[in-house]
């Protein structure tokens, strides 16, 4: 595990936990030992206000702690220890919230001047020890401020794998995993100003959503005395076109309208595994999102994009299957818009139609495409406000390019059988029948796709 490179700052403590009521008691005089040399042990024996089970039975004052003995007087004894801000201490010999005969020690570190209690007694009453006295005492005998912990937290990075503070993707979500430690104890950590709980071990796991272009992330880990650590590094999720690409269709002007319910799929595949080309499908795919964001109102992180090798049979499956990710998303407020720019192929026996995957071949379109049938039918089982599907994709076996797809048909196309649509779906295709879906190289789409943008602007 390689330490992640960061830079340091140093702040007040700043968190927050339950408030619990804290009433103030009186101490009785103090005993202590004068040839104490280096730690000071203060003998109290005095019984904790409003409790009948519990004394304090000495404070022992050491360069960075008080450490309060508790002796219990009862079995049924529980109690709850926090300092300022009532954030918890550490506590020897006792677990919090169960019985106890024995004597423990609770842990406060120098810097904080109260050590909160509560529920001393069976009616829930709380209390507080002041600790004044005892770091005045402690600071007069010896000259020592007691605050002896300069060491920052240390911020570990596993993933991703980033250099010079950065680091670049196509992805909508990043996971950030690392690990955090401190000589004395971390108290808090947090990634974008956000809490984030660490495993016994200061493991950490994140996953962020990022925005197209440039995004910080930033740690902050502080330990248990207020020494603070910050680190950072950039993400950049980059475009998928050039800007050189664009044509007149690609600046869609936005609308006012607002869709924040409505959900969508836009599978974009270019460049296949097992079949020639579909020329600018890329291209179509990117800019129909931007439309559905600008000109409808969709929020970007409630549209599916996958594109090329990210769109496999896999995807298909997780997206269209009757208990997808479609299904799963869309209520009876929500429209649903499903977009494709790829092959569709005819199986050569059944004449049935299908999308075929990034991994999939169309001369095995019923083993490794998706059928139109099937995802007409599970889509018509979804219960929503609308549903549109629209396949820039014909089903003839011939690529946009004039290629063929199969190797048993050579220059022949086949007529699928149309697939039925339920009456809850529109669909709107390139084709039908033996009817080919080409490109449309002078604008960089293909050309229903093209045609359809220019009616949507």
């Amino acid at each position: 595990m390689k330490p992640f490179c960061f830079r340091s700052v140093k702040h007040k403590l700043n968190s927050t936990v339950i408030i619990c009521l804290a009433i103030s008691i009186m101490l009785g005089g103090l005993k202590t030992d004068p040839a104490a040399a280096k730690d000071f042990t203060l003998t109290l024996n005095k019984k904790i206000e409003h409790s009948y089970n519990a004394y304090y039975y000495d404070i022992k004052v050491t360069q960075d702690y008080f450490i309060i003995s508790i002796r219990p007087l009862l079995v049924n004894s529980f109690f709850e220890f926090t300092v300022d801000n009532l954030i918890p201490v550490k506590v020897e010999g006792y677990t919090l919230g169960t019985d106890t005969e024995k004597i423990f020690s609770v842990y406060v570190p120098r810097q904080y001047k109260r050590l909160y209690i509560k529920g001393v007694n069976k009616f829930g009453q709380d209390t507080y020890l002041d600790l004044t006295p005892y770091d005045k005492f402690v600071k007069a005998r010896t000259g020592r401020k007691g605050l002896g912990d300069s060491e920052k937290p240390k911020i570990y990075l596993t993933s991703p794998s980033i250099k010079n503070r950065l680091y670049r993707t196509q992805e909508l979500y990043i996971t950030i995993q690392g690990k955090v430690t401190d000589n004395l104890g971390i108290l808090g950590f947090k990634i974008n100003d956000k809490k984030v709980t660490l495993a016994g071990s200061g493991l950490f796991k994140k996953r962020i959503k990022l925005k197209l272009g440039k995004n910080s992330v930033l740690f902050k880990a502080t330990d248990v005395n207020s020494n603070s650590t910050t680190a950072d590094f950039v993400v950049i999720r980059d475009e998928i076109i050039e800007e050189t690409e664009f044509s007149d269709v690609d600046f869609p002007k936005p609308l006012k309208n607002k869709n924040k319910n409505a959900i969508a799929v836009v599978f974009g595949i270019e460049n296949y595994r097992n079949a020639p080309s579909v020329t600018h499908a890329i291209n179509d795919a990117d800019i129909f999102r931007e439309y559905l964001i600008k000109r409808f109102g969709f929020q970007r992180q409630n549209i599916y994009l996958r594109l090329d090798e990210q769109a496999s049979k896999a995807e298909f499956d997780k997206v269209f299957s009757e208990n997808g990710w479609i299904s799963r998303h869309a209520t009876p407020k929500t429209d649903v818009i499903i977009y494709y720019a790829g092959h569709g192929a005819p199986d050569i026996k059944s004449r049935k139609s299908f999308l075929i995957p990034h991994d999939g071949d169309p001369n095995y379109s019923s083993q490794t495409g998706y059928s139109t049938s099937k995802l007409y039918e599970n889509l018509g089982k979804i219960k929503a406000k609308s549903i549109t599907v629209i396949l820039d994709s014909c089903f003839s076996g011939i690529s946009r390019d004039n290629k063929p797809l199969l190797a048993q048909t050579r220059d022949l196309s086949l007529v699928p059988i149309k697939s039925t649509v339920p009456a809850n779906i529109i669909v709107f295709s390139a084709a039908t029948g033996s009817e080919i879906s080409s490109g449309f190289d002078k604008k960089s789409h293909g050309i229903f796709t093209y045609y359809f943008l220019k009616g949507l602007s």
